[in-house]
């Protein structure tokens, strides 16, 4: 069995599902977040390149950001208005058409390159997709496996405790996503760790699921942003061994590279991290290494190998982004199954899926 362990199915980008309507407002907002020091942007009139910092300010407070009319088009674009100019930027790859990754679509994908199952990562900015998921896995038995979502910046509150019951009992998904980017809405205040949080880790164990983390905050200090909350999950790993957890992305590269010397570089609080009896790590590491068949990637996975052992690698790609701005789907998985030579076909075995199937008990 393959699976991939960052996946996505979504409905078009920038429209509400039932579940999240009234928080269609703040979907924008994290959006804009998402993407707030990128330089890509063009001139909606001419497609000119205007390589300045429209979305970035002064602060990590979300609730500071600029008014810039944030709003998705088609074809993977977002728009914003600028002194009464409009400009655009890629934000996601042009082959998401309606802004939309239908299931047929994604499972076609995953038909052409072998592919079984892929693991439905739930960042806010794709919706709030609970629901939605519980559908497609009904639709679709043995293709996707849900990781239910709830508000972060909320989730000490019963009605979070309540959506994510409801998420697992009735709707299906069989995980938490837990990102770290909504606490942008407090500046930061809150923590991974915090004791506040206890009773969400305690319906966790209730429910019997594993824990996805994404801790890439956007803040400022990019490099000191991320590793503080990796010493928060360290902590809290420290403190709920019974809890299997994932750190997704792979080691964030986008976070903590420029901020490094050594590009193969792990840091001591990484390693500590990875190395709890309960964490795993995803493999994402074609993006940032680019030219088949990634020499760069096969390395870091050498070393993780090494330094933590196989059992805790889990290969992902999060398609349908990969596929249009780093490689094509079948590089993503053969970068590993037909290099890496310094795996046994047991060991990439476990890293391509059967880490993941462990994970979630299936067969």
């Amino acid at each position: 069995m393959i699976i991939d362990a960052h996946f996505h199915i979504f409905p078009p980008l920038g429209r509400a599902t039932a579940e999240e309507d009234p928080l269609q407002p703040l979907r924008m907002k994290f959006w804009q977040y998402h993407i707030r020091d990128s330089r890509r942007f063009r001139r909606v009139a001419d497609g000119e390149q205007v390589p300045d910092p429209f979305l970035n300010w002064d602060s990590d407070d979300l609730n500071e950001m600029p008014d810039v009319n944030f709003r998705l088009a088609d074809f993977g674009r977002a728009e914003i208005t600028v002194d009464g100019v409009d400009y655009y930027i890629q934000a996601y790859p042009p082959s998401l058409i309606n802004c939309e990754a239908q299931p047929e679509r994604m499972i076609g994908e995953m038909d052409l390159v072998g592919v079984d199952m892929g693991v439905l990562q739930h960042d806010h900015i794709y919706g709030a997709l609970n629901e939605y998921y519980g559908e497609q896995m009904r639709r679709y038995p043995n293709r996707f496996i849900g990781l239910a979502q709830v508000r972060e910046w909320e989730a000490d509150r019963p009605a979070e405790l309540e959506r994510l019951e409801q998420a697992v009992r009735e709707q299906g998904n069989k995980g938490l996503y837990f990102s770290v980017e909504p606490f942008a809405l407090s500046n930061y205040a809150d923590h991974l760790d915090d004791a506040k949080f206890e009773p969400l880790w305690d319906k966790v164990r209730e429910l019997g699921i594993p824990v996805w983390w994404y801790l890439h905050s956007r803040q400022r200090d990019r490099l000191g942003g991320y590793m503080e909350h990796v010493a928060e999950l360290d902590r809290w790993a420290a403190g709920h061994p019974d809890i299997p957890a994932v750190l997704t992305h792979g080691i964030d590269l986008f976070g903590i590279r420029r901020g490094l010397d050594d590009r193969y570089a792990i840091p001591e609080e990484m390693m500590r991290l990875l190395k709890r009896p309960n964490m795993h790590v995803e493999v994402l590491f074609c993006a940032f290494w680019p030219e088949y068949p990634f020499p760069g990637a096969q390395e870091m996975i050498r070393r993780l190998r090494e330094e933590i052992g196989v059992h805790k690698l889990m290969w992902g790609t999060d398609m349908p982004y990969c596929s249009g701005s780093w490689c094509t789907y079948k590089q993503a998985i053969d970068y590993i199954r037909l290099h890496c030579e310094f795996l046994s076909a047991q060991e990439k075995a476990l890293i391509l899926g059967d880490n993941a199937a462990r994970m979630f008990g299936l067969q």
